[in-house]
């Protein structure tokens, strides 16, 4: 009985979905190639990992409020792009040009709040309008060609190292513990929890639910666009279709670290360990020599996986084991 009560309490922590296969999946890389383990092998997993984590950390905020976002890799795309061409075509200095493309995506924040949270729309389908409205207006503004040409100063922002560590990766780390106190310590943070657990309970205790959720699905495009800005500087140039695709995955990550898709609860912690599986999953399968085509049915393994631990843990916790 003892035994029982251990395992369920291991199971109770919600990040327990990401960091069991993560175990699992070290252990096996590990074995087949022994390189996995190398200082610059390690480096790059934090990398790739550094980029799902800065639009994955606010997405699990948008995730505790009760909404969903499939607009976020198009919004990565525009950011890059924005950012280049007030750069090559404007002329305008790379603060400059930081700040007119974090708006730009404050802008398509705004937007998607006043479709889903004003007009009370579906979000997943509404964003996944909006995601086919700016990958259009991006292909039309550019011809689908990448924009070229940047500084090598703006190149630092995503090539860069401090001490050994790449920028992106010190930046997501900052991100991470900016978001973390404020969902854990502020009375924000409990509003979005307190909104995502249940609206109408929210709005008797004196909670602006609408302002609530605009506010964290204006965090989650200007983020994602500033992720956009960072691709950018990593390629070198502002590529149309840099982050296409990776909103499911990224969507998956947090889940996969025990945010509930019914909204109420959810940690950064957990999505970090989210978005470090999938980087060991890409990293591991590349090293061990296996088809990219089997990443997708890993991952979705590991999904499904991870949905029914959260299912048996929220079981376990409803009845007060």
């Amino acid at each position: 009985m003892k035994n029982r009560s251990k395992f369920t309490a291991i199971f109770s922590h919600p990040e327990m979905g990401a960091v069991l296969p993560i175990v699992v999946m070290v252990v096996i890389i590990g074995v087949v190639n022994p390189n996995f383990f190398s200082a610059r092998n390690l480096v790059d997993v934090l990398r790739a990992t550094s980029y799902s984590f800065i639009i994955a950390a606010p997405l699990t905020c948008l995730f505790i409020s009760g909404g969903s976002d499939l607009s976020v890799s198009a919004v990565t795309n525009l950011g890059g792009i924005v950012c280049g061409w007030a750069m090559a075509s404007l002329g305008l200095p790379i603060p400059l040009a930081i700040l007119v493309t974090l708006a730009v995506g404050a802008v398509c924040g705004l937007i998607k709040a006043g479709i889903v949270v004003k007009l009370s729309l579906p979000p997943f389908i509404m964003t996944l309008g909006l995601q086919y409205v700016i990958n259009g207006l991006v292909l039309v503004s550019t011809n689908g060609l990448p924009i070229t040409g940047f500084s090598d100063s703006f190149k630092v922002l995503g090539q860069g190292r401090l001490l050994g560590v790449y920028w992106t990766i010190i930046l997501a780390v900052i991100e991470g513990i900016f978001i973390h106190i404020m969902l854990t310590r502020t009375k924000f943070g409990r509003q979005i929890c307190a909104v995502g657990g249940n609206q109408e309970t929210a709005k008797l205790a004196g909670i602006d639910v609408n302002k609530t959720r605009a506010i964290v699905n204006v965090l989650v495009s200007v983020l994602a666009a500033f992720c956009g800005i960072c691709m950018a500087s990593r390629f070198n140039s502002a590529q149309t279709t840099v982050a296409t695709g990776t909103e499911m995955t990224i969507m998956s990550s947090v889940i996969i670290g025990g945010t509930s898709m019914m909204g109420g609860s959810g940690t950064i912690i957990g999505s970090l360990l989210g978005c470090l599986l999938l980087a060991v999953i890409n990293n591991g399968l590349v090293l061990m020599h296996v088809s990219s085509f089997w990443q997708n049915l890993i991952f979705g393994a590991i999904l499904i996986i991870s949905i029914i631990i959260d299912k048996y843990r929220r079981e376990k916790s409803g009845s007060g084991l």
